[in-house]
């Protein structure tokens, strides 16, 4: 064999290992680092002759450590890093040798069973930033009396300390004193689908959800995948489904907390293997937060109200400056549903993957994803005009165009949500009073930016 088919072979060889790749694979569903996906709202250029006098934000709280199962789940797996390390060994594993190096240095953090679900200090700082960036932007916001400024997490560890991390990156060296509101027990702005039995019973706890999870793991490109990861880690124990994805977990959540954002746990997976397995959570919030259901489109209807009112207070001269709510990617996607955004052409389900889907958690509802809007007040030729612009992770969107809706524009787009309450919610709704809220739902932008 020739000196430079050895050469070749070799690179092939190198090329194969996790730990060396190129490009590693970047898109982990609703885990996905928010820099990953985000833009920056310093890079749109301010609109001519204006200047923003009002800016509403929603925001998913940032990184977060696993729930309850989902780390019970990924300890057990973490157990096997031995067997993994002796079916090398033993010559029954198809990793690398830097790859089992990497696990030989791997530990698992004994305190994810005491802070389930909490921001880890990636998260702080996901949250941190989009507040600086946002103070940068707009400095001149950053002036005022604290009663200009209006900030509210839901009940949860994980959105007060992304919202004390959101104040605290936009008053950094600045005198601004302003305080957050206590979270409620019952949040029908921020978090209300947790009080509307329809969706409780009929989505979340449906059977059409349930019947696409347990189809998704016996699809054949999950197989496949379950197969391939038991002959590439080579241990003795039969990996289940659910081991496979607590394998997933190991992996798409170490590599978030990690500097270089790798982790030993993804080498048990190819690219191919991360796209199918990215899918999962897909569908999983196509029908739970999204158009899986019109009860998601009507729930997103309240906090666009909230957004709405806010900016015509502000018109009539008497709004905020700011006001900006920390929730979960259940709301940030059911607000995008309401404003008929990336809409698919055929509603997505566990055993068709569709490579050019726009409904796609990684971008629409990673860590920290979040929906800015801006209203900025304009001297323009025919007198002072308001003009609203609309952000989603920094990032332009097709509600408005770049220069902006107009007053008139956004009242014509935006007022159909005043009238949005939770009457839908009860379940004799629609017989009781012969108005089937089904029938009502925004117009559909199908995307805006290609992947």
């Amino acid at each position: 064999m020739s000196k430079l088919l050895l050469l070749v072979l070799s690179v092939v060889g190198a090329h194969a290992c996790y730990w060396n790749t190129g490009c590693h694979y970047q898109l982990f569903g609703s885990k996905t680092p928010y820099d990953t996906v985000r833009g920056d709202l310093r890079d749109h250029e301010s609109l001519p002759n204006c200047a923003a006098v009002s800016v509403w934000t929603m925001n998913r709280h940032g990184n977060r450590n696993p729930g309850t199962s989902v780390t019970a789940g990924m300890h057990e797996m973490a157990l096997l890093k031995d067997d993994i390390i002796r079916s090398y060994i033993s010559g029954n594993s198809k990793l690398c040798a830097q790859d089992i190096e990497n696990f030989k240095k791997w530990t698992w953090n004994t305190t994810l069973e005491l802070t389930q679900s909490y921001l880890t200090g990636t998260g702080y700082e996901e949250l941190y930033d989009i507040g600086k960036r946002l103070r940068e932007k707009y400095p001149h916001l950053g002036q005022g009396t604290a009663e200009e400024f209006y900030f509210r997490p839901t009940n949860e560890q994980r959105t007060i300390v992304s919202c004390d991390a959101f104040v605290h990156g936009f008053t950094d060296g600045t005198i601004l004193n302003v305080t957050v509101d206590e979270p409620r027990q019952r949040d029908d702005v921020v978090r209300p689908y947790e009080n509307c039995d329809r969706y409780q019973e009929n989505v979340k706890g449906g059977q059409a959800l349930a019947y696409q999870l347990d189809t998704y793991f016996l699809s054949a490109p999950y197989v496949a995948i379950q197969n391939a990861v038991q002959q590439r880690l080579g241990v003795q124990k039969n990996l289940t489904a659910a081991n496979i994805f607590a394998i997933y977990e190991l992996c798409r959540f170490y590599r978030s907390w990690s500097y270089n954002l790798l982790s030993p746990w993804c080498s048990a997976f190819t690219d191919e293997d991360l796209l199918v397995l990215e899918y999962y959570d897909d569908v999983r919030h196509y029908h739970r937060n999204g158009y899986g259901s019109w009860v998601n489109e009507h729930l997103g209807r309240l906090p666009i109200k909230d957004l709405y009112e806010n900016f015509a207070a502000v018109v009539r001269g008497n709004g905020r400056k700011l006001v900006s709510y920390f929730t979960h990617d259940t709301m940030v996607e059911m607000v995008l549903c309401a404003l008929g955004l990336y809409r698919e052409d055929t509603p997505l389900n566990s055993l068709t993957m569709d490579p050019d889907r726009v409904w796609r958690t990684s971008h629409i509802g990673a860590f920290s994803a979040n929906i800015i809007a801006v209203l900025n007040s304009c001297q323009e030729s025919d007198g002072q005009n308001y003009r609203v612009q609309i952000f989603i992770n920094e990032k332009v969107t097709p509600i408005c165009p770049p220069e902006g809706c107009t007053w008139k524009e956004f009242k014509d787009k935006f007022q159909q949500y005043a009238n949005a309450s939770l009457d839908f919610c009860n379940m004799d709704y629609v017989h009781e009073t012969g108005n089937d809220p089904s029938t009502n739902s925004a117009s559909p932008v199908r995307g805006f930016w290609s992947w």
